[in-house]
């Protein structure tokens, strides 16, 4: 009886063993289990190894990459899974791989490298959400991905043996092609060499002059880069504040439009004011101030202000510009525009924008008039704000007093972490919840949580590419500065810009009226 009982343990063993053989990973060295994942876009249900589960929040799409349930993934893996709370950051370990990345962060260290997603770990309904291709990949999965059914299967490979383990630590496993349909999780490593393209030429910018003897005709005074390959450009005539062109140029085709050129008939619009008197707001006296793109609700927003503010006239608007025009928010009185004063918009409904020389905060709801909120004491005369949302939280870097505060509701700041930068910062661009804050050789990256490095530098620029850059064919144009040679010349300083979709600078040089990009990823 023993005998037989010991028989039947012995047979049940073997088969659970078969059951979850355990797979050779020859890129770690180490025994893995193997598994198969399925699961589908919006759809709750997923399986793992032939099991029925159900997700927290089902996968998403989020900017052509798919994102699941963190906990999800790390348990379906058998991954350890840490969080830290006060980096608001993720460490996951697997065989011999780490991965290290942070919420609404597209900088991710994979084993001793430094890596670039196009879409960063989110939080959606309480959920931490990951890109699906990136992680599996980046632990020696395999992902197929099926667009028609949009539907996606994630299998342990069975490795060959004969790789070394050098080459493999020193080597990053490269993500398998996709469908031209859907594109999850594309990865990019920083450039060896950083090199700057000319995207257009002086006359492309509207410039008609000798840079070298005259006054420039215009003068370009805000930038916003889009998430489908547009930067747009806010430019004045010199000669005139009231008049401005806002340009587009598209890093795909290469060609540069006109948007705007004016404000006409569509910026116009009526109001009611505190006093319940109703008003006509012609748009022609206003002169732009800045543009600014959320990511998030794929739109284009400008603030301006009016040439002849008084008591009880129209004084700031901001205006939803793309894809449609829409007034969205506006002042009555005498609130002052100042080049460092900040904007921003947690959900393109609410409106939040300072008035630095009135010591003022306002918040105001779409359509109608915003009112001034709440007292902020500025720090010296040389006072620079920017503001960003993440996680739907809004934050503003005060430059002059070197911290970050949280814009709480009632537009009240919450003090949140002093920066260190130590050099006079000359332009702040926010984006996708980051400050990157510019000086005459140094752009920084900043988090809304105080962590300050440097993001590209005039010494990291190993040189510029002669002539004009050619999209559409990869190719350059050496003629199209025919007789300009300076247009050649490196750039001084950092002058307005804008970061592109792919981690790049767009920027407009001020010495020689051109834009141009720094490919510090490969574009």
């Amino acid at each position: 009886m023993l005998y037989r009982l010991c028989l039947a343990v012995a047979v049940v063993t073997s088969i659970l063993f078969h059951s979850y053989a355990p797979v050779i990973n020859a890129e770690a060295g180490t025994i893995t289990d193997k598994v198969d994942i399925r699961l589908t876009v919006n759809d709750e249900s997923a399986m793992v190894n032939g099991r029925t589960m159900k997700l927290s929040t089902p996968p998403v799409l989020v900017h052509n990459t798919t994102l699941v349930p963190l906990r999800f993934i790390a348990d379906a893996l058998k991954a350890d899974l840490t969080w830290h709370a006060e980096e608001r950051s993720i460490t996951i370990q697997y065989a011999d791989h780490t991965i290290k990345l942070s919420i609404d962060d597209r900088n991710v260290r994979v084993d001793q490298q430094m890596l670039t997603l196009e879409q960063p770990a989110v939080i959606v309904n309480n959920t931490t959400m990951v890109p699906l291709r990136f992680i599996a990949e980046s632990l020696n999965q395999d992902v197929a991905f099926d667009p028609e059914t949009q539907s996606v299967v994630i299998t342990t490979p069975r490795q060959p043996a004969q790789e070394s383990q050098r080459d493999v630590t020193t080597k990053p496993r490269q993500p398998a092609q996709e469908s031209q349909t859907v594109v999850t999780a594309a990865l990019k490593q920083r450039a060896q060499q950083i090199r700057i393209d000319n995207l257009t030429t002086a006359s492309d910018m509207g410039f008609n002059y000798n840079f070298y003897f005259e006054r420039p005709n215009m003068k370009v005074i805000s930038m916003a880069a889009d998430r489908h390959h547009q930067v747009y450009i806010l430019e004045q005539h010199a000669a005139s504040e009231m008049s401005f062109v806002l340009r587009v140029y598209n890093e795909v085709t290469g060609e540069m439009k006109v948007l705007f050129s004016q404000f006409n008939e569509s910026f116009d619009f009526d109001y009611t004011d505190s006093k319940l008197r109703e008003g006509h707001f012609d748009a022609g006296v206003l002169s732009p101030h800045k543009i600014f793109y959320d990511t998030k609700l794929d739109k284009l927003f400008l603030l301006a202000s009016s040439s002849f503010a008084s008591d009880t006239g129209v004084s700031t608007v901001i205006y939803e510009i793309a894809p449609k025009v829409q007034m969205m928010t506006y002042t009555i009185g005498n609130m002052t525009y100042h080049p460092g004063n900040f904007v921003a918009t947690p959900d393109g409904k609410r409106f939040y924008f300072s008035d630095i020389l009135h010591h003022t905060i306002y918040a105001g709801e779409s359509g109608k008039e915003a009112k001034a909120m709440s007292p902020y004491s500025y720090d010296g005369d040389k006072v620079k704000l920017a503001a960003v949302v993440k996680d739907g939280s809004m934050f503003v870097l005060d430059m002059a007093k070197q911290a970050v505060y949280e814009l709480q509701e009632g537009a009240n700041l919450k003090y949140v972490a002093p920066i260190d930068i130590k050099e006079e910062i000359t332009w702040i661009y926010e984006a996708d919840g980051v400050f990157y804050a510019a000086g005459e050789r140094q752009i920084w990256e900043v988090s809304t949580a105080g962590e300050t490095r440097p993001y590209i530098g005039m010494k990291d620029i190993s040189g510029i590419n002669q002539g004009l850059y050619l999209p559409k064919t990869g190719t350059y144009d050496e003629n199209a500065f025919f007789n300009k040679g300076a247009a050649y010349g490196a750039p001084l300083s950092f002058g307005y810009f804008a970061i592109n979709e792919n981690g790049n600078v767009v920027m407009y040089d001020r010495q020689y009226h051109l834009l141009r990009r720094v490919n510090i990823y490969e574009q």
